[in-house]
């Protein structure tokens, strides 16, 4: 929901970035501008005014002594940043921290400088060289340090890392009621939306009149299901700041989702009336005025997102509303009721309408061929984990080096560690060299997905660390490659974690929790990773073969890895012609046919049981699974063949 922004901690929404960063007093300290710089490209003036500046370094360079020298360098640093020039910036603050390398300032300086150049790695690491001159000199730019640093961190997309800044700072200057607002938002941003919650009040509570927290704090509060409290934020935050954008999306998309589509509608177009190319508002824009019934309108607006972004998935949406309304007139006399009862999309109404949703037991199969619907539903839904985290984009030998780079065996120890630990910023930091080809948007949302499925349920106590080997035997099942490698490599990392390795053996208390793990990782059960059942402890060891027969299980193990690697590689395949009679959209992956009442489903709409409504007196279904062009070539020649025999008998 949220269009994640930190506004007076970033700066606009534009491409130019302000960044306050104050003092411990309250003060601006610094600011960060991102953007074109003023001098570029004027000709030889900029060529005289570079020359004088080098007079200036090495009068400067000639000081009476190294403090003279020091000042000199940070006074010009400080003057050609606030003129933007920070290419020239960055070289004096350098030269400073050469004079005295102890002093916390000129790090910083640094770090700030290559921040507004947009060289972020290099940024991080003067933050860092500030945080350790900051050790040997206490210095009060510490908590601001953090904070910084916390912010290039977040640039990047590693928001488990930016979180730990965040917090000393927090720390360090509990009235830092900045810090503590972006701590909230770091914590919104990896789904843990309680922590967040309680740190953005506390930033209220420091500034009563902090439009940012307000917005911030409603779409937390609208994460955890409390839409009236949310809404309230957004209004405060609109009352403090009448034209701020991200609380005006985030009530809109509000509304939008309980299902107040006109007044969505009509917010979203006061966002594009201030800020013309929010692409992101014209979407759900058309979504807006397509749910109150104005499909014109959606259509138009639609077509203005496409041209604002060029998605394929907007040109297909296009095409999807044009084929509704030519065709499927049911769904559309609903959405054409516009804001009656607020609109709300429900299935019970739309069953009414286009489909109906039946009991499993009234499924059957006709062959064994035919995946099961629940199987299917989980196997969709790790293959979407899979395809928003790009796991699917790693391949697994890369997740073997790394393993065999961060758990290699203490030399001086005859065995390994027992459940090598890390925290996880530093597990963070691992998968984004997994997933160096994401962009730090990309990454966010997948860090994410990884936090809440993965990571809390491990770190049950919140201690902020995590069991490295239990974490890679876990990703190794989404990633690249065969599927015999990946179980391999997950074995592996549960043979590297596991305190008894005999001979390359798991113990089977090990495989129970990693299976525990994966189920809830994966199938979404609710059991505890670390609960304490009263059975006398198993010493049996398992070896690979053993290993994979119990993984493949579908009622002691996970038993859906067979049907994940088939949608894998059915992701792309097209089934001609053939829509699904639920959603109407031309059919993808595998195609499951009913062979009584002849309707095609595709696997979503088959996993989640709905049926068109045309068909509910039907008392079973009998469906066959229909996988790749060669299946469909098939049953067009058989379709073929009948009426040629009845010919012939005739």
């Amino acid at each position: 929901m949220n269009q994640r922004r930190k506004k007076d901690d970033m700066g606009s929404l534009t491409f130019g970035w302000v960044r306050d960063a104050e003092s411990r007093d309250g003060s601006a300290a610094t600011q960060i501008v991102i953007g074109k710089r003023p001098w570029e490209d004027i000709g030889p003036d900029y060529l005289n005014f570079q020359k004088a500046v080098a007079e200036i370094w090495k009068r400067a360079d000639q000081g009476r002594t190294q403090d003279e020298a020091y000042d000199a360098h940070m006074a010009s640093g400080r003057i050609l940043f606030d003129h933007r020039l920070y290419k020239e910036a960055l070289s004096s603050f350098r030269r400073a921290a050469q004079i005295r390398p102890v002093k916390v300032k000129p790090h910083f300086q640094e770090g700030n400088t290559l921040f507004a150049l947009g060289r972020i790695t290099e940024a991080r690491e003067a933050y860092n060289s500030a945080l350790q001159a900051a050790e040997e000199d206490s210095d009060c730019l510490v908590p601001q340090i953090h904070v910084n640093l916390g912010i290039a961190l977040e640039s990047e997309g590693m928001l488990l890392g930016a979180t730990e800044h965040y917090k000393e700072a927090a720390i360090k200057e509990p009235k830092h009621y900045r810090a503590l607002k972006l701590l909230g938002s770091a914590l919104y941003g990896v789904g843990e939306y309680r922590a967040a919650k309680e740190a953005l009040l506390e930033a209220i509570s420091l500034n009563p009149d902090y439009a940012d927290a307000h917005c911030e704090l409603g779409s937390v509060l609208h994460a955890l299901g409390d839409h009236d409290e949310a809404s309230a934020e957004f209004e405060r935050a609109l009352e403090l700041r009448p034209n701020h954008i991200e609380a005006l999306y985030n009530l809109a998309t509000l509304l939008k989702d309980i299902g107040r589509y006109q007044k969505a509608a009509m917010l979203y177009q006061k966002i594009l009336i201030l800020q013309e190319d929010h692409w992101r508002a014209q979407l759900n824009r058309a979504v807006s005025l397509l749910g109150a019934g104005d499909i014109d309108e959606s259509r138009r607006a639609f077509k203005e997102a496409y041209k604002m972004t060029g998605r394929s998935e907007l040109h297909d949406a296009i095409a999807h509303l044009q084929q509704m309304e030519n065709g499927h007139q049911g769904l559309l006399s609903f959405f054409k009721g516009g804001d009656t009862n607020f609109g709300v999309v429900s299935n019970d109404i739309m069953a009414k309408d286009n489909f109906i949703v039946v009991e499993p037991t009234r499924f059957r199969r006709v062959n064994a061929k035919t995946t099961p619907r629940q199987l299917l539903a989980f196997a969709l839904d790790v293959r979407q984990f899979q395809k928003h985290t790009r796991f699917n984009r790693c391949d697994v030998s890369n997740l073997k080096r790394e393993l065999s780079q961060v758990l290699l065996p203490n030399p001086s120890q005859q065995t390994i560690v027992s459940e090598k630990m890390i925290r996880k910023d530093a597990l963070e930091n691992i998968v984004h060299s997994l997933l160096s080809f994401l962009k730090p948007e990309a990454f966010q949302g997948a860090i994410k997905l990884v936090n809440e499925r993965i990571l809390l349920p491990i770190d049950s106590t919140a201690s902020g660390r995590v069991d490295l080997g239990m974490v890679f035997s876990v990703f190794a099942l989404i990633c690249g490659g065969s599927l015999e490698r990946r179980k391999r490599v997950a074995f592996d990392a549960l043979v590297f974690r596991s305190p008894r390795t005999i001979d390359g053996e798991i113990s089977n208390k090990d495989l129970k929790d990693y299976i525990k793990l994966l189920r809830i990782a994966y199938l979404r059960t609710k059991d505890e990773i670390n609960s304490n059942d009263n059975v006398t402890e198993d010493h049996t060891t398992l070896s690979f073969p053993e290993f994979a027969e119990v993984l493949d299980d579908p009622d002691s193990g996970f038993g859906i890895l067979n049907i994940l690697s088939k949608l894998e590689m059915e992701d792309h395949v097209r089934h001609g012609r053939h829509l699904c009679a639920v959603c109407c959209y031309p059919i993808t992956g595998p195609r499951f046919k009913e062979t009584k009442v002849k309707f095609n489903l595709c696997s979503l709409c088959y996993s989640s049981g709905k049926v068109p409504s045309s068909s509910k007196h039907e008392e079973n279904y009998h469906f066959k699974e229909l996988n790749g062009e060669t299946n469909t070539v098939k049953e067009k020649l058989q379709n073929y063949r009948q009426p040629f025999k009845s010919c012939l008998q005739e």
